[in-house]
């Protein structure tokens, strides 16, 4: 399905309940077998999500080290899901053609099927008609999907997503916790790292539905970066092909107040903007695709929230600092469809003085070592914060910051 499109939503909703609640009438019980050969996997097409589910491989792969580990995923995903270790295969679905979806699926003999989707009822039927030995998969309140699975593990909008990924693999018998860990292919040298070693990256595009309302005003990006330039540092824009305009269109503001940048674009997908994040001297975006992977790297991650509840969808990663309206006015997301009827742009409301405040935080508290964390930074969310998630270490790079060099953040 097209992300952020109502009219698939609604369909897979008022269609896809009965077509699951009929086929669910008729399914065998699977049987679980102990020492599975061969274990797939049904990713959630978006980025964030796809990065995040790299915990739940190395998992399976701990409980499976012989097993071969499959990914479905779409053409949305695929680059992402090529950056997860431990896979073995990635299989690309024509989502919106079942018969040759299932057909794909069925082709590839699963003794388990892991249905990592929390609320699409074509994955479920997918699932259902896999001809995996056993399949699991989320049940959501309201959502009307577990009927086609032989074990429905509770999704909750009350914990981050990893939490959620994490109950599926302790249906299997996992006790570990490990972190999401990507592995970034190598390349040629990227220019703008041999050129500056100092590179904050800004990523200000969101997508999915009503994604404007999730997008930081330009005018804060820019006195951003007035209070942190400096004259050795720069300040790398990054879009998807579908953003370039827009991103052109905040760059040539950047220029206009002598304020040193680039931009890049991502037309290989996330893989070179991978490799400059693993050297980036901060992160600063909104709660997007690129935000997850800048944390997950390791990179210093300012992640402005907004809509989005950072308790269900924050950065995670050992540097991390997230950042919602002081009001409490935002964080009404769970799903990513929750928008009020009469939605206000509550993103304007994290000021720049905010996000200074934010990355003075971050750098100058000492690295941990063995723990990777999600803190929310708002006077609300401080009310209702989620206690801290703990992981093993994350991707064990080292990044540039303000001790190592001497030269201080501006205030």
């Amino acid at each position: 399905m097209k992300r952020g499109s109502s009219l698939n939503r609604i369909l897979d909703y008022y269609l896809g309940i009965p077509v699951l609640s009929l086929l669910a009438a008729f399914r065998r019980r699977g049987v679980y077998r102990e020492r599975p050969d061969r274990v797939g996997f049904l990713f959630n097409p978006a980025l964030g999500d796809t990065l995040l589910a790299s915990a739940t491989v190395q998992e399976v792969r701990n409980l499976y080290p012989d097993a071969k580990l499959i990914a479905f995923v779409t053409t949305d995903n695929a680059v992402a899901a090529s950056l997860v270790p431990c896979l073995d295969a990635i299989e690309i679905l024509p989502i919106t053609r079942p018969l040759r979806s299932i057909r794909l699926i069925r082709n590839c003999r699963l003794d388990l099927m892991l249905d990592l989707t929390a609320w699409q009822r074509i994955t479920a039927i997918y699932t259902l008609l896999s001809g995996a030995a056993f399949r699991i998969g989320f049940e959501r309140t309201h959502q009307h999907r577990h009927r086609g699975y032989d074990r429905a593990v509770p999704h909750r909008g009350d914990c981050h997503e990893i939490e959620n990924l994490r109950r599926i693999t302790r249906s299997l018998g996992s006790r570990s916790t490990p972190a999401p860990r990507l592995s970034i292919p190598p390349g040629p040298p990227i220019r703008i790292l041999a050129r500056c070693e100092r590179i904050v990256v800004f990523h200000a595009w969101a997508s999915g539905t009503r994604a404007p309302l999730r997008e930081w005003p330009a005018a804060a990006w820019v006195e951003l970066a007035q209070r942190l330039k400096t004259p050795d540092r720069l300040f790398l824009l990054t879009a998807s092909p579908a953003d370039e305009l827009r991103c052109h269109s905040l760059f040539e503001m950047f220029l206009e107040q002598g304020i040193a940048a680039r931009m890049l674009i991502g037309w290989d997908g996330i893989t070179e903007v991978a490799r400059v994040l693993a050297r980036a001297e901060m992160l600063v975006s909104v709660n997007t695709g690129i935000m997850h992977l800048g944390a997950i790297l390791g990179a210093p991650t300012i992640a402005l929230n907004g809509p989005t509840a950072a308790r269900r969808w924050g950065a995670f990663g050992p540097r991390v600092v997230n950042l919602s309206p002081a009001d409490g006015s935002g964080g009404f997301l769970d799903l990513g469809f929750e928008f009020p009827r009469r939605p206000v742009n509550v993103m304007g409301k994290i000021t720049p003085a905010q996000v200074i405040e934010a990355i003075h935080e971050l750098l100058s508290e000492p690295r941990s070592g063995g723990s990777a964390s999600l803190r929310s930074r708002s006077d609300a969310d401080d009310l209702h914060a989620p206690p801290e998630l703990t992981a093993e270490p994350a991707n064990p790079v080292s990044h540039p910051s303000n001790r190592a060099t001497g030269k201080p953040w501006p205030a």
